[in-house]
């Protein structure tokens, strides 16, 4: 058998990825070039699909200007089945039709997947980010943002866009969310993060008392004001701060902050990092939140207004395991300050990574995928 996962957001599928690749199955992992690197260093195949980041980004701002002052949730699901996806779709037909995988699995903000799988004749899953999911409504909504998607291949758009169709691989902890919308099939799976057969992923890092970072979209990952909030904050108690952005100059001032207790960074290795952090602070993306719950850190998350780091920042503030700031240097130092205070987040996080020690690996899903061809 081969695979194909289609990937948007990237990391929650390498290890579906490398589990079919043990398993002796051809696995290509399609996205943009400027992402390879990673896919190489994660021991997969990568090949071109779609557009940049940045080139994406530019093309919103070209196309609906308007978008330019406004939050994340007015326009990122737009964004991504309105610019993206028909430049995924496109190579992913090309792929298909030159190599004809008998498994498309695709991320949950990944939208060409289902149409390339049902114009094609070929099934799919969705990998959910390991955020709380979609409630009905907003799934709804996705269907009248894709129907263009499907109707340039001449479908129909199927019900929520297609996903879930087959089933749902899930790493989204269960204290976080009871169930899926629609009740559909559902493979539980153990969150994986960078693969540790990249040089990268296995540097030992800086070792940290706190954790501050805010995912790697240079919108929200280089905000000064913001990480050095956080960074103080966190140094304001004495603790020993790594703070990452993708801006070199951006990781040199903010060493700079506190010389000795603030360490900026341009990339750290999350498992090392996270080895003796009291608290993480962040924006709500899946990765860094279930880091730090599989190793029982509490959070404090400055959500920057995408829809899923949103559902994120409420889910981990009713677990218990989270406190939610503004993006003010005010609301960051009180969040710090009660999760630091208060030892309930700290055993709160800890009843979570028991429930992430207890799913299943990847591996243990592969036979359940295969008879799906």
């Amino acid at each position: 058998m081969t695979s194909a996962p289609a990937v948007g957001h990237l990391t929650p599928i390498f290890g579906l990825g490398r589990a079919f690749q043990d398993a002796g199955h051809a696995v290509r992992v399609a996205t943009h070039p400027s992402r390879h690197r990673i896919i190489s260093d994660a021991g997969l195949e990568p090949v071109a699909a779609g557009m940049s980041d940045s080139h994406m980004t530019q093309e919103r701002v070209r196309r609906w200007p308007e978008t330019a002052g406004q939050p994340g949730t007015a326009w990122a699901v737009r964004m991504f089945t309105q610019i993206l996806a028909p430049t995924v779709l496109a190579d992913l037909l090309s792929l298909i039709e030159d190599w004809r995988p008998d498994l498309i699995v695709h991320g949950e903000g990944e939208y060409a997947g289902p149409v390339a799988g049902a114009q094609s004749g070929i099934p799919w899953v969705t990998h959910a980010w390991g955020s709380p999911l979609r409630p009905v409504e907003a799934l709804v909504s996705l269907e009248e943002h894709a129907a263009g998607l499907w109707s340039s291949v001449g479908l129909e758009v199927l019900p929520w866009s297609g996903l879930y169709r087959y089933g749902l691989v899930n790493p989204c902890p269960a204290m976080l969310q009871a169930g899926a919308p629609g009740d559909p099939l559902v493979w539980p799976v153990r969150p994986a993060g960078l693969s540790d057969r990249s040089e990268a992923a296995t540097a030992t890092g800086d070792s940290a008392d706190a954790y501050v970072g805010f995912g790697t979209v240079p919108l929200f990952a280089d905000d000064f004001d913001i990480l050095a909030a956080a960074a103080r904050s966190c140094a304001a108690r004495g603790l020993r701060t790594v703070v990452t952005t993708t801006s070199a100059e951006i990781a040199a001032r903010l060493s700079e902050e506190d010389s000795g207790r603030v360490i900026g960074r341009t990339f750290v290795s999350l498992p090392a990092v996270l080895q003796q952090c009291q608290v993480v602070v962040c924006h709500g993306g899946a990765g860094t939140v279930l880091a730090a719950l599989e190793r029982g850190v509490p959070l404090v998350i400055v959500s920057q207004g995408a829809p899923s780091q949103v559902r994120m920042a409420e889910a981990c503030a009713d677990a218990g395991v989270a406190a939610v700031a503004g993006a003010d240097a005010g609301s960051i130092e009180t969040a710090v300050n009660l999760v630091l205070d208060d030892p309930t987040f700290r055993q709160h996080a800890g009843v979570i990574a028991e429930q992430i020690s207890s799913m299943p690996e990847p591996a243990a899903l592969i036979g359940e995928l295969e008879a799906l061809v």
